[in-house]
């Protein structure tokens, strides 16, 4: 390997965020509080990895103008502050073409960086579609690949070529396989003394525009040499699965964007994908001999067996060690691409007997505008604490995550009752004034992870209709919990201004059961929750949420009124965590 002295200058710490940066004021998960990595031109894939001289390195598909412009490239920035700041771009590939794309990087224990990225080998301008032609090139070709050894500031001269095999799907596209239509979105991951790059096959497009896949499937290259072989050229590659057919989905034709990792207890050999589809869904398999067959396709689910929503939008699990994981997910079952990736939501996993069962989903990410989307992130590991990057396709940026949080995400099935932010208890008899429950200060934002509040009430049902609490003056202001139905919650938030509702799922009470229910108001990304009986509601069948927006200006919904309730109630003036909502239905009544 060769040295190259460190032009950025030192690996710097991270004075700026606090131990836990949930504690800062800002609320972290707003999109805008995260750190730039590219805002020019078209920017997506920001997927770092660690040098070995400690500098962050991300590879980013870029663009002069849009997403399949000729000018789509691959190109490379360092960081030496965690993120913060990033260097001048350097061209993996040029901007003179053809087309790269997609690119995936990886980091060998030796320090040697790869880069693997989908090359426009073929010269084609246009591709056949159902009805017509496409001028989107950027998803066929070879897979490419350069490498650094001087911690990503240049990269080899000469390219090389990833054999791919072909299947069925190829064979059918529009031209019999001989070009090959395929991307990648998840980075390379080292397994035992293997590496694996998953993938996805593409076998024909829809006329809409642009082109979009109608038909794909997920694949897999292994090395078994590319972790001692210094020689790129001679580095062995095998595609798996085995046979003529990839990772398909549990139903629809759409099968894409593949996530795998390793399973602590498979030595190897056990694997975990994650992927989307066209069902509103996230895609799940197992592997038990490394790759070369696979589970019949299912869905990723909550511990709870119910199945993980998602939209036709990246889903990417990632391996944070101990048996621990993450999967980021959108928690709606919209079923096209639109503007469903916002909010993000993190689910945590925990190993046990080979099989990962997903927490209860917690918000990671949001933006103010409901319009924008976020997606193909990268999880950044260093020094025990964990970062996400993604990208609008316009601007990429870099976000660091509350441990918090992730604590409460894997430990998700005995978590602590937090009497943190309890300003009213139905058990306490000593008279208490409320607080204000504001969501903004006039005009102003709060400006504070904490705004917002939550109502944590055990419900016995009764007559439709019938209030459960409430605090209302004589004109309708302030919030109020009534029975809706025979079997639904609503939440009504009126501020004298304006008034906003939410109802729960169908089937939220049943006649005869008592039921804990946790409305969760969170100031931040202006959403109500409902948490009923220790499960995050997602809208089940009924609906694509389970989750609504309130109003932006939307104000203070406290009155001089006395609280009154039919049940034990519990009011927080910040916004419960959904773990923590989790946690006192397991405390009990």
């Amino acid at each position: 390997m060769v040295t190259v002295p460190d032009a950025d200058g030192p690996i710097a710490p991270s004075p700026q965020l606090p131990d836990d940066p949930q504690q800062a004021r800002s609320d972290i998960r707003l999109l805008t509080e995260g750190s730039v990595i590219q805002a020019d031109g078209y920017c997506d894939q920001p997927y770092v990895v660690i040098a070995a001289d400690g500098a962050w390195v991300c590879v980013v598909t870029s663009s002069d103008d849009h997403e399949g412009d000729p000018s789509q490239r691959i190109v490379s920035r360092r960081s030496v502050d965690h993120g913060l700041t990033w260097t001048d771009p350097v061209d993996v590939e040029p901007r003179e073409g053809p087309e790269a794309s997609w690119a995936v990087p990886l980091v060998l224990p030796s320090g040697r960086i790869y880069v693997f990225y989908t090359y426009n080998s073929t010269g084609l301008r246009e591709v056949i579609t159902d009805t017509g032609t496409s001028p989107r090139v950027d998803t066929l070709g070879d897979m490419a690949f350069r490498y650094s050894d001087d911690h990503g500031q240049s990269w080899s001269q000469q390219r090389y070529v990833v054999p791919m095999r072909t299947f069925d799907i190829d064979r059918r596209n529009p031209y019999g396989g001989k070009v090959l239509f395929w991307w990648s979105v998840g980075k390379p991951e080292i397994i035992g003394d293997a590496v694996y790059i998953s993938a996805s096959k593409v076998g024909g497009f829809r006329d809409e525009g642009l082109g979009f896949q109608r038909t794909s499937e997920g694949f897999v290259v292994r090395s078994e040499n590319i972790l001692t072989e210094s020689d790129p050229a001679a580095i062995t590659w095998t595609t798996l699965p085995d046979g003529d057919v990839g990772l398909r989905a549990p139903a629809g034709d759409v099968s894409e964007e593949h996530k795998l990792v390793g399973l602590s207890g498979g030595l190897g050999g056990s694997l975990y994908c994650t992927y989307r589809t066209e069902i509103g869904y996230v895609g799940a398999a197992y592997s038990r001999d490394g790759g070369r067959t696979w589970t019949d396709p299912d869905f990723a689910r909550y511990a709870s067996g119910r199945p993980i929503k998602n939209p036709r939008a990246a889903t990417f699990v990632w391996n944070c060690g101990d048996g621990r994981y993450l999967l980021w997910h959108h928690n709606n079952s919209n079923t096209w691409f639109g503007t469903y990736r916002n909010p993000v939501w993190l689910s945590g996993g925990v190993e046990r007997d080979g099989v990962i069962a997903w927490s209860e989903p917690e918000l990671a990410l949001y933006a103010d505008d409901p319009q924008t989307s976020m997606s193909y992130p990268d999880l950044v590991q260093d020094g025990g604490r964990f970062w996400v990057t993604e990208t609008q396709k316009s601007v990429a940026r870099v976000h660091a995550l509350s441990p918090d949080l992730l604590e409460g995400l894997w430990q998700h099935d005995r978590a602590a009752v937090s009497t943190e932010g309890l300003v009213y208890d139905s058990a306490d008899p000593r008279p208490v004034a409320l607080p204000p429950l504001q969501l903004r200060r006039g005009n102003w934002r709060i400006e504070d992870a904490r705004a917002g509040f939550t109502f944590d009430l055990w419900i016995t049902p009764g007559a439709p209709d019938q209030v459960l609490a409430e605090q209302r003056d004589d004109i309708g202001r302030g919030w109020l919990l009534r029975q809706s139905g025979s079997d639904r919650v609503q939440l009504t938030l009126n501020d004298g201004r304006r008034e906003c509702s939410w109802t729960s799922d169908p089937g939220t009470l049943e006649p005869g059961r008592s039921t804990h229910l946790v409305a969760i108001v969170d100031g931040g990304p202006k959403l109500i929750l409902f948490v009923a009986d220790g499960i995050l509601q997602d809208g089940g069948d009924a609906r694509p949420y389970g989750w609504g927006r309130f109003a932006p200006d939307l104000r203070c919904v406290t009155t001089a009124e006395p609280v009154r309730t039919s049940g034990p109630l519990r009011i927080y003036d910040r916004p419960l965590r959904v773990a923590e909502a989790v946690a006192a239905y397991r405390a009990g009544s």
